[in-house]
């Protein structure tokens, strides 16, 4: 009598509940990992927006700004534009570069506004004076809160951006 190759119906119904097994423990950790990955893309993302509009201003020899697209609470969140002193919103003609908005699970923080405020690098790649740097938070009501996974981006006199870790609901 000769064996046939392949796999019998046991094996098969094995290899299936294992596999099954496995995504089940897999699939919870799945979910916190993709939003951890989006906050800090979107503050990576912030970031290097940042350090094109020093560039740009030094390069250009010329006052740049950073805005957001929405002058409302969730203006960051829908993301920003770098240009010249002279736009007013995202939708300008003299808009040098548009950065997409985050996620709808990922909000933005920031005290910076289109009209008031207004982040703002020098020529010489410094922050306008008499602004004072403050912190952009990176974060998503998903995180755990006792993690830390949020994000805050901070911009110093100097014009030098950079990222720190920090708990959902610490302050940046």
């Amino acid at each position: 009598m000769e064996r046939t190759r392949g796999f019998s119906l046991i094996e098969l119904m094995v290899t299936v509940i294992i596999l099954g097994i496995v995504a089940a423990i897999a699939l919870p950790n799945l979910a916190g990992f993709v939003i951890r990955q989006r906050v800090g893309g979107q503050a990576s993302e912030l970031m290097n927006a940042l350090v094109f509009a020093r560039v740009e201003a030094t390069k250009l020899n010329a006052n740049v700004v950073v805005l957001p697209a929405a002058n409302n609470e969730d203006g960051w969140t829908n993301g920003w534009c770098v240009g010249t002193t002279a736009i007013n919103d995202c939708s300008d003609a003299a808009v040098i570069r548009n950065f997409q908005g985050s996620p709808s699970d990922v909000q933005i923080n920031s005290p910076y506004l289109q009209a008031t405020n207004r982040l703002t690098f020098r020529r010489d790649g410094t922050l306008l004076s008499g602004i004072s740097a403050q912190a952009f938070k990176v974060t998503s009501s998903k995180l755990k809160a006792d993690d830390a996974t949020a994000r805050c981006v901070y911009v110093n006199a100097m014009g030098k951006a950079s990222i720190k870790k920090v708990n959902r609901d610490a302050d940046c």
